[in-house]
């Protein structure tokens, strides 16, 4: 149940938040969508993130890939696809560079023996039908190959920038190709994964919960159904988490959450110092459920209003102990950064 003292009036979604006095909070995806990838692009220094819908009439289904900058403004859109590690947008009989140079054209693989453009793999049919003339030139492909990625038996090998298609289905060659020839993929590394930071415990009273990125304050049970599987009873509860999330220059980022009691199921990033991220920045991902119609998805950037303040107030901190028993910092004691001082007095 809700504690009376704390004033939840001013705890709001985050679609429909306005941010505090020091940061604003920008929609990247709106709340109907789910975010099944995101990825820091380590080359363009920004992040590349699909998002799709999930509506009752698949037909009616939105999907958009965009590139982010780290600040959370959109700067590109381009084709869906499957993303390879060396920034390929990859499809069974074409793929796209628009990852890595911005070009939406679409390209077909290559057949090495002809070094003709290939229509559709799965209805070509090489000219080259002796096993041991296809593994000789398999081979040298395979080893000069900055990349190679394998699909139901299919081959796809990248040499300076140009795509090759084999498909190894001759036959005569060894029932064991994949193993003595596998996947390519560690090469050639350009889209990473950034590590989700939010909490594995966020429920007050867990000894060894961090609250240092993001607080539960409370939690509002407005659904509970008792179930009963013989030896498996339990409960089960969905309801309003309220939450706080404290910002570099000391500002709170107040919001709720409809989601089950066990998890408020959000993912937080930052982008990491050495490829560029600022402190200040922080990417929420929210994952949407269809049982709960309340439990909304989308992805948010929380980020300075102004992006010339200071990336963090404190040079030193000192902290305290509040009634909870969290800790907090002890602006009495703790010693400002010289730039925060600048920027404050600059404000006038």
């Amino acid at each position: 149940m809700k504690t009376d003292e704390i004033d939840f009036s001013k705890y709001y979604e985050l679609h429909a938040h306005k941010g505090s006095e020091n940061y604003e909070i920008a929609p990247i995806f709106n709340k109907d969508y789910e975010i099944p990838e995101l990825f820091l692009d380590t080359v363009a220094n920004n992040l590349n993130v699909y998002g799709k819908t999930n509506p009752l009439q698949k037909e009616n289904s939105e999907h958009h890939r965009r590139k982010i900058d780290f600040l959370g403004n959109i700067l590109d859109e381009g084709p869906i696809y499957t993303v390879l590690n060396d920034g390929t947008l990859w499809y069974t009989n074409e793929y796209n560079n628009w990852i890595i140079n911005g070009d939406t054209s679409k390209h077909k693989y290559l057949d090495p023996f002809s070094n003709k453009e290939i229509e559709d793999p799965f209805e070509f049919k090489a000219k080259e039908t002796d096993p041991e003339k296809w593994l000789e030139k398999f081979k040298e492909l395979y080893s000069h190959a900055q990349y190679v990625y394998v699909y139901l038996g299919m081959y796809y090998l990248k040499l300076d920038h140009k795509w090759y298609w084999m498909e190894a289905n001759l036959e005569g060659l060894p029932s064991d190709l994949e193993q003595q020839y596998p996947p390519k993929e560690d090469q050639d590394v350009r889209m990473v994964e950034l590590e989700n930071l939010a909490p594995v415990w966020y429920h007050k009273g867990f000894k060894d919960r961090d609250t240092s990125l993001i607080k539960m304050v409370d939690y509002e049970s407005t659904y509970f159904e008792k179930v009963d599987q013989g030896l498996n009873q339990y409960g089960f509860s969905a309801g309003w988490w309220y939450l706080e999330i404290p910002m570099p220059l000391g500002d709170t980022i107040r919001i709720k959450r409809y989601s089950n009691y066990e998890d408020p199921e959000l993912l937080i990033y930052k982008v990491p110092g050495e490829y560029g991220g600022r402190e200040d920045v922080l990417f929420i991902v929210q994952k949407p459920e269809e049982l709960f119609p309340g439990q909304v998805g989308g992805m948010y950037a929380i980020r300075p209003r102004d992006p010339n303040q200071p990336q963090r107030r404190y040079k030193k901190i000192v902290y305290t102990t509040d009634a909870e028993g969290n800790e907090t910092i002890d602006r009495s004691r703790s010693v400002e950064t010289d730039e925060y001082k600048q920027w404050i007095n600059n404000k006038g």
